[in-house]
């Protein structure tokens, strides 16, 4: 497990380095979690600028990072980590999983709590969506359900943006 959060900090480091913007941002991401909450048994937030990686290893065996852009939008981008080869399920359980995880994270304290209504939103707009299509699930607001399937781990990967 140790391995997998080296690998998720190595892709923080060039995360950032790839990702430098010189602009000004009124506002700058803050970290969603924090260590010791239920669940989490390894933790990591790193911020520079307007943007930010969040790596939590949970007690599931999940491995979760969370890539924040904000500035005049903003962009949040949740990455599940499985362990397995996930690639014969069909893409409705993907859109199902999805709000899934949002309901276990909003358990973790009352600052996840807010997860939840999303999750309710996934839930109700989850038959008009697609894998890989954003959809507009609010004035202004956008999600996207994807996935990316190995024969060794796959990931689910959902993506909040704001315009």
């Amino acid at each position: 497990m140790n391995k997998i959060l080296a690998i998720g900090l190595a892709g923080a480091a060039s995360f950032f380095i790839a990702c430098q913007n010189n602009k000004p941002c009124k506002y700058k991401p803050a970290p969603i979690f924090e260590a010791g909450l239920p669940h989490i048994t390894q933790y990591n937030f790193e911020k520079e600028g307007p943007q930010s990686l969040e790596s939590l290893l949970l007690d599931n065996g999940v491995l979760l990072e969370i890539e924040q852009t904000i500035c005049e939008s903003s962009k949040q981008e949740y990455r599940f980590v499985v362990k397995g080869d996930f690639s014969t399920f069909p893409d409705s359980l993907w859109l199902k999983e999805a709000s899934r995880q949002l309901v276990f994270l909003s358990s973790f304290s009352p600052k996840q709590a807010p997860l939840k209504a999303w999750a309710d939103v996934l839930e109700e707009r989850r038959s008009d969506m697609r894998l890989g299509e954003d959809r507009e699930v609010q004035p202004g607001v956008s999600v996207r359900i994807d996935k990316v399937v190995g024969p060794d781990q796959s990931t689910l990967i959902l993506v909040f943006s704001q315009q």
